[in-house]
């Protein structure tokens, strides 16, 4: 769960995290639809209104590493997880009960769509379904390219309170179906996963597991300093920004919710092993350090002149431009604007300072 957390804060403490200029595209049209109306609704003018009244003791933290270590039992683990969750699909005409489909679907009360209630291109088990009662039941038998009015009923205690109890009209595509055929160890199966043979399967993943402990290492070392010099520090927080980052948060664990047919609390505890409210006291604290961190990072710029030269920009920008997904530099800046690309460079550099002068614990 720690790393779960520690995660979340070092995504969240990026610069970028509140500014995206909605670059990313939804996967149903509604969906993209309803996004852009919050977005609209969403009063972000306590943005930037936390301050840093005084920055504590910055040189000189400790930090515990990590220990990286990639162990023979880790690496079988994870090879049988993945033959465990991964199936052949065995095309079918007809949907059963054990059948898994992708569909297309448009939810109308009184003949008029609500919201949430339309999504293409679903991908649904029908045997652990979590859409509500009559849903996946109705698709059992259709065909595929069959299309069919289900009605349906919402529970009495649903929780969005226009649906409560509400009955329905789902209008359901089926796209395809298929069933689950348990996958083997085998080089084809190492061949699915972009490996040539089983030994090459575990060298494989031995490098990825390697690599991805360095990435954790340097990060858990990074996020221990960066709360220690918060400790060190005070802070005038505005309960307003605090709340706009918590719901930031919070919205895009609902958008994963709603894709996967889930409501927040079950997805939630599904993705994270939280309960609701751990997940909840978990936001704020996220929401705080989102706000503390980029403060303390531009005080120790300030502090220490760091310069961000044309060099340094054009670095980390190709390498921010590669991390999101962009084709050029160019398209970062008309993305999130060059000013916040220079605020997240100057931010590594605070960082790149602080662990220069952090120590290591000894074990």
């Amino acid at each position: 769960m720690k790393k779960k957390l520690l995660a979340l804060l070092l995504v969240g403490c990026m610069v970028f995290s509140m500014t995206a200029c909605g670059n990313k595209e939804e996967s149903a049209e509604t969906n993209e639809n309803a996004a852009t109306e919050e977005s609209a609704q969403i009063d972000t003018s306590a943005l930037g209104t936390s301050k840093l009244t005084e920055l504590g003791e910055y040189k000189g933290l400790s930090y515990k590493p990590m220990d990286t270590t990639v162990t023979d039992e880790e690496v079988e683990a994870e090879i049988q997880y993945m033959v465990a969750n991964s199936f052949i699909k065995n095309q079918q005409d007809v949907a059963t009960e054990t059948s898994v489909v992708n569909i297309d679907y448009e939810g109308k009360k009184d003949g008029v769509a609500f919201q949430g209630g339309t999504a293409q291109g679903t991908e649904l088990d029908l045997a652990n379904s979590h859409f509500i009662k009559g849903f996946a039941e109705s698709i059992v038998g259709m065909k595929v390219g069959e299309t069919k009015d289900c009605p349906m009923t919402f529970p009495e205690d649903y929780h969005t309170a226009d649906l409560a109890g509400a009955d329905v009209v789902f209008t359901i595509t089926v796209n395809e179906c298929w069933e689950r055929v348990p996958a083997e160890l085998n080089d084809e199966f190492a061949q699915s996963k972009g490996y040539d043979t089983v030994d090459a399967l575990y060298a494989g993943i031995r490098e990825l597991y390697e690599t991805t402990l360095l990435q954790e290492a340097e990060a858990d070392a990074e996020y221990q300093v960066l709360t220690k010099v918060i400790a060190n520090s005070t802070f005038e927080l505005n309960e307003d920004e605090v709340n706009l980052y918590i719901n930031d948060l919070k919205s895009q664990y609902e958008q994963s919710a709603s894709y996967y047919g889930y409501d927040l609390e079950t997805y939630v505890g599904m993705a994270t092993g939280m309960s609701f409210n751990e997940f909840e006291t978990q936001c704020r604290e996220i929401a705080v350090y989102r706000i503390q961190c980029p403060l303390i990072q531009k005080a120790i710029a300030e502090a220490e002149g760091l310069e961000v030269t044309d060099e340094i920009y054009q670095e980390k920008a190709e390498a921010y431009m590669e991390y999101y997904g962009f084709e050029t530099v160019e398209d970062l800046e008309a993305a999130y604007t060059k000013d916040t690309v220079i605020a997240q460079v100057t931010a590594d550099l605070a960082v790149d300072f602080l662990m220069e002068h952090a120590e290591v614990e000894e074990n």
